[in-house]
């Protein structure tokens, strides 16, 4: 198995996107369905090939971990990105809501104690 992990940032992207990087960027933002509120939501495909086709695959960190659900005991294959692109303040705004949806997310964050 493997992950990708891709950094963003509203203030501290370090590089540049043309307009048409940007309008790939923008796209795959909105293709996220932010208003579903079904405790068994059916997630519509994400039409992610642009974004992969854009970001610098050269320039990652790799690293083998396991997974965090139990049992804990196949591996994945983590790819993070060391380019930090370019994130607009609606979608961070977005993703602060999703965070809220579940009480105490939003002052914690969503992640597991070891």
């Amino acid at each position: 198995y493997a992950a990708m992990g891709i950094m963003f940032s509203v203030d501290d992207a370090n590089v540049e996107v043309t307009d048409e990087e940007q309008k790939i960027l923008d796209d795959f933002f909105n293709s996220l369905d932010w208003d579903t509120v079904d405790s068994d939501p059916k997630v519509a495909e994400v039409p992610y090939g642009n974004l992969m086709m854009l970001v610098n695959m050269k320039d990652r960190w790799v690293y083998k971990v396991s997974v965090t659900t139990p049992p804990c005991a196949q591996y994945v294959y983590w790819n993070v990105l060391r380019t930090i692109y370019p994130l607009r303040q609606s979608v961070l705004d977005k993703f602060k809501n999703q965070l809220k949806r579940t009480p105490g997310l939003d002052q914690t964050g969503n992640w597991r104690e070891i």
